[in-house]
Order: C-alpha cells, then sequence, then structure tokens
C-alpha cells in the first residue's frame, strides 16, 4: 500500500470514528428517537445515516490525499538526493535544509549534505593520488612496464608483423597460380593457409595496439582518442564511429582513460568478431562519460571468469579515480561498456 492510500484511509476512518461519536451524542441530548434522527432526518433528501458517513468519508479521502501527496514530495526530494550520490553525481543540490519547515526533513537534508561533501573529499583525494602517480618521474614499475611494451611491440613490427605481411603476399600469388594448375583440394587448403594468416595479421594488429605507450606523450585525451581511432579505421576492416568532447580531467585520469579505451579496442579487435564499433566520451550531470558498443559476439556475463575480457583490470584502473564501470553482454549481441567519473573542478583536487 502506498504512503497517499494510507493516509487517505487513516483520515477517512478517523472522521467517521469522529462522528459516529457525534451522532451518539447528539442522540443522548436529544428528545427524539434513534429512527427519526437516522432514517427519517434528511439533508439534501439523503438519510441522516447516509449522508454523514459518506460526508465523514470523503473529506477524509481529500485531506488524507493531500497530506499523502505533500507528504511524498518530500520522500521523493529525498530519494532523488540520495539516488545522484549513488550516480556520483557530487555537485548538484536539490533543495537546501534552509527551505524546509519541517524539522525531520531539515535534519535528514543536512546528513546527505554530510555525506555527499565525505564523498566529494574522498573522490578528490582519490583523483589526486591517481593524478600524482601518473605524474612521478623516475623508473616506476609503470615506467618500466611501458618502455618494456614499447621494446617489444617495435621488435614484433619489425619482425613477426612484417614476415606476416610478406607471407600474405606469398599465399595471395600463389592462389592466382593455383587457379589454373592445382586441384580443387588444394585450392581449398591454401584458402584455408591464407585465411588462417589473415586472422593472425588482425591478431597482431590488435598485439600491437595493446603494447602502444599508456600515456598520451603530451596530447589531450580527445586528440589521443580521435588518432587511436583514425588509425583503426585505415588498418582494420571495421566501421568505427565516435564522439568524443574536449574534457578537462587531472593527468592521472586521462592516461587512465586512454591505458582503459586502448585495452577495450583491443579486445573489440581480438575477441568479438565486431562489424561496427560506437565510442562515446561526453559529460552528463556532472560526470564524464564514456561508453563502447560493439556489436560483435558478445559473451554470457553469468559464465565469465573474473579476470576474461580484462573486466578486473578496468575495474580496478576505474576504480582508482572514484570511478563505476558497467559491463552489459549477451552472446551474439555485443558487449557494452559504460564508464562513469564524477567531475571535480582541478583547483579542488590541487587544494587538497
Amino acid at each position: 500500500m502506498s504512503f497517499s492510500k494510507l493516509m487517505m484511509a487513516v483520515c477517512s476512518g478517523l472522521l467517521l470514528v469522529a462522528t459516529a461519536i457525534g451522532t451518539v451524542g447528539y442522540y443522548f441530548f436529544s428528545e427524539g428517537s434513534w429512527y427519526k434522527i437516522l432514517i427519517e432526518q434528511k439533508i439534501f433528501y439523503i438519510p441522516f445515516v447516509v449522508f454523514v458517513p459518506l460526508t465523514a468519508i470523503s473529506i477524509g479521502l481529500i485531506i488524507g490525499g493531500l497530506l499523502g501527496y505533500f507528504v511524498k514530495q518530500k520522500f521523493e526530494s529525498i530519494d532523488f538526493s540520495i539516488r545522484l550520490l549513488g550516480q556520483g553525481d557530487l555537485e548538484k543540490k536539490i533543495t537546501s535544509e534552509e527551505d524546509e519547515n519541517f524539522l525531520e526533513v531539515q535534519q535528514v537534508y543536512k546528513q546527505i549534505d554530510r555525506l555527499r561533501d565525505k564523498m566529494k573529499a574522498q573522490t578528490i583525494l582519490t583523483q589526486k593520488l591517481a593524478s600524482d602517480r601518473a605524474e612521478s618521474t623516475g623508473q616506476t614499475k609503470e615506467a618500466i612496464l611501458s618502455e618494456e611494451r614499447h621494446r617489444i611491440a617495435r621488435e614484433l613490427h619489425d619482425s613477426v608483423s612484417q614476415q606476416l605481411f610478406a607471407a600474405m603476399m606469398l599465399l595471395s600469388a600463389l592462389n592466382e597460380q593455383s587457379e589454373k594448375s592445382a586441384t580443387p583440394a588444394m585450392q581449398k587448403q591454401l584458402k584455408m593457409v591464407e585465411s588462417i594468416v589473415n586472422e593472425s595479421q588482425s591478431e597482431m594488429r590488435a598485439l600491437l595496439l595493446h603494447l602502444r605507450p599508456t600515456q598520451l606523450e603530451g596530447k589531450s585525451l580527445k586528440t589521443g582518442i580521435e588518432q587511436l581511432l583514425k588509425e583503426l579505421t585505415t588498418k582494420l576492416p571495421i566501421e568505427v564511429e565516435w564522439q568524443i568532447e574536449d574534457i578537462s580531467l587531472q593527468k592521472g585520469i586521462e592516461d587512465h582513460l586512454f591505458r582503459i579505451v586502448q585495452e577495450l579496442l583491443s579486445n573489440t579487435l581480438r575477441h568479438s568478431k565486431a562489424k561496427l564499433l560506437e565510442v562515446r566520451l561526453v559529460t552528463m550531470d556532472n560526470l564524464a562519460v564514456m561508453k563502447v558498443v560493439d556489436d560483435g559476439v558478445g559473451f554470457d556475463m553469468d559464465n565469465v571468469r573474473q579476470g576474461s575480457y580484462g573486466l578486473q583490470n578496468m575495474r580496478e584502473r576505474v576504480a582508482e579515480f572514484g570511478g563505476t564501470i558497467k559491463i552489459i553482454s549477451f552472446p551474439g549481441r555485443g558487449t557494452s561498456v559504460e564508464i562513469k567519473i564524477p567531475l571535480v573542478a582541478k583547483k579542488d583536487v590541487e587544494s587538497e
């Protein structure tokens, strides 16, 4: 039962009881009989015994409905404020406790404001730590891994990638010659080998993308992501659509997001078999929202291993700067990854 219906029932019941008590009192102080008072006496052509309860119930429903609606509005405002906090919006305030006339509601808003301030302080601290770690110099673990990744990528590109390209060219020439002299079985096997080498080339491109430098190297996040996506469209047979806004974020957060985009693109190219990839980075309700969607094979969320698809690694990266990640995938229907990051002014982070 909703609160409004409960208030209507309570008010109607109370008025009905009060009416019954008043009727009994009226009878005891009057000289007439019960029958004359309740049946013969009429108001607007309606017997007293019917008119009075109907009036009491109607007034009770109206008063209860108004009270229920008023209180429900208060509850909805409080619920909306709490849901905003749950979504990571730490800036927007629906109303202030000074605007409320009820002491109890004022106390609730005060508690919500304290919780908002506490969450904002923790988010600022988390983002500052992530940014400081990204900007720190020296041979840190991340710097060593990045250098090693760059070395491996260079060697793979100069050796294996070039050899795969040469093998692909030789197979293409061999396939053209075999159309005249080779048997159908031989032609089929050559086509299979060509397909395997072609898939290996795609895997190598995805692996090289995964091994690229993880930092933006002086570029903005918008520029870095757009260059990455443009490179994909020229090298791989996949349609890519993107909308990237120029959002001002801390250096550490930008590096984390850039690395996450690299991992998502690499996973899409290596596992999803997608034909269309959509990448969005926009601002919405004091949040930076990044969404990557593909139309590939997807996977079963219930059966996926904890470390599969890079989920655990991405969750750890997002958690480092106080963000949230939501992954939705169904077999045969593609995958959607949405990341939300609370937007905190740089001056607030730098002042910590």
